[in-house]
């Protein structure tokens, strides 16, 4: 299986598919295929915390989408978000929100992070990667990689760290009552330790992209 996700904005990706191969999207997601496939739908509801996740922006079920033959497909987000890849590995997990999940390829879960109600109440709620394989998650405006490798913390904006490696310690903190008042600024995260985090420059129902989308959609046939 081969991915390409255009440029921004109004990024799609685009799916090469082998006989057999699997992907794993959101649903209502496909905008174009040009050869046979089958399709199911995976409910995820094992335990009360995936309906609590839900509440946090989190699908109870996704699409697979198995390719009869070899094809080529296309999906894309339906509001202004834009798609960016995480390679991941199995000892290396990915945390990430619940509402940013796209696509990822078949042989990675996805699961709510487990940790107390309080910790859950400070930072909230997390998916976390299992397994080695391709996640495709959804962030608004530019998506920028950033490696920290630092004892001394870094703070990140609550609504701008969209992403990261389990190995960083990651806390949320706030700078008191009255600056976060007269600010305009929420809660923000302390990271630190070494890994890799992903940032959203915008937030979801800013004007973070525009236009290009359907000029540019059948370009991953040439």
């Amino acid at each position: 299986m081969k991915f390409n996700i255009s440029d921004y904005p109004s990024s799609y990706l685009s799916v090469a598919f082998e006989k057999g191969e699997r992907l794993i999207t959101e649903k209502g997601v496909l905008i174009f295929c040009d050869g046979e496939y089958s399709f199911e739908n995976k409910v995820e509801i094992e335990s009360y915390q995936n309906w609590v996740a839900k509440l946090f922006g989190k699908s109870i079920s996704y699409n697979i989408y198995t390719a009869n033959e070899a094809l080529k497909m296309a999906l894309s987000p339906k509001d202004s978000s834009e798609i960016f890849k995480i390679d991941v590995f199995e000892d290396n997990p990915v945390l990430f929100e619940p509402n940013l999940h796209f696509a990822r390829t078949i042989n990675l879960e996805v699961k709510l992070e487990k940790k107390d109600w309080k910790s859950t109440l400070n930072d909230g709620l997390k998916l976390k990667t299992f397994g080695s394989g391709t996640v495709f998650l959804k962030g608004y405006g530019k998506i920028i990689l950033q490696e920290i490798e630092s004892e001394k913390p870094v703070y990140i904006d609550e609504d701008a760290l969209i992403a990261f490696e389990e190995r960083l310690e990651v806390k949320t903190i706030s700078k008191g009552v009255k600056e976060l008042l007269t600010s305009g600024e929420g809660f923000i995260y302390s990271v630190k330790g070494k890994g890799k985090i992903w940032l959203q420059t915008r937030q979801k129902g800013e004007d973070s992209s525009s236009g290009g989308l359907i000029d540019g959609i059948f370009s991953f046939l040439k």
